[in-house]
């Protein structure tokens, strides 16, 4: 959905004559090279008309759009910020740090989009005293010790 959100705030700034589109046929050319490009990296289905590859797509419409997050002079002015641009997900919170539609909750959103995606994989706590249970232990063994007769018995019998 982020591909959506960022087209239409594009054609929203086009229409409000804030932002202007490349001529017919700088977009024409544009458009064959790249489903040439498409057609020799992906398999030809009716059902992949609209392939695109993310991030490349979403870095062309930022540019147009004028909300391209810029990493290079973010190393300098918030440095955590730009390495967990760079390193982490790209997340559509990276286009709302600049530009038109900015959105000042973006970089708390970044820097803890982790902790929103674990958070619901931590269903119970575990105690820091728990021990592995006995049971387990010699059920482990048990089965790694039928795997190797069985690995053995298959390569010498």
């Amino acid at each position: 959905m982020p591909v959506f959100e960022m087209q239409c705030r594009l054609s929203t700034r086009v229409f409000q004559g804030k932002s202007t589109l490349p001529c017919y046929n700088d977009m024409k050319l544009d458009i064959e090279s790249k489903q040439e490009a498409l057609t020799q990296k992906y398999v030809k289905l009716h059902k992949h008309t609209v392939t695109v590859d993310y991030i490349e797509y979403m870095d062309e419409l930022t540019t147009l759009n004028g909300c391209r997050p810029d990493l290079g002079s973010l190393v300098w002015s918030d440095p955590k910020l730009a390495l967990t641009c760079y390193f982490g997900p790209c997340t559509p919170y990276q286009y709302r740090l600049h530009g038109p539609g900015k959105w000042d909750g973006a970089k708390q959103a970044i820097l803890t989009q982790w902790d929103r995606t674990l958070g619901p994989l931590k269903t119970r706590p575990l105690g820091l005293n728990e021990q592995p249970s006995q049971k387990n232990f010699l059920l482990l063994s048990l089965v790694f010790i039928v795997t190797i007769c069985y690995m053995l018995q298959a390569l010498f019998f």
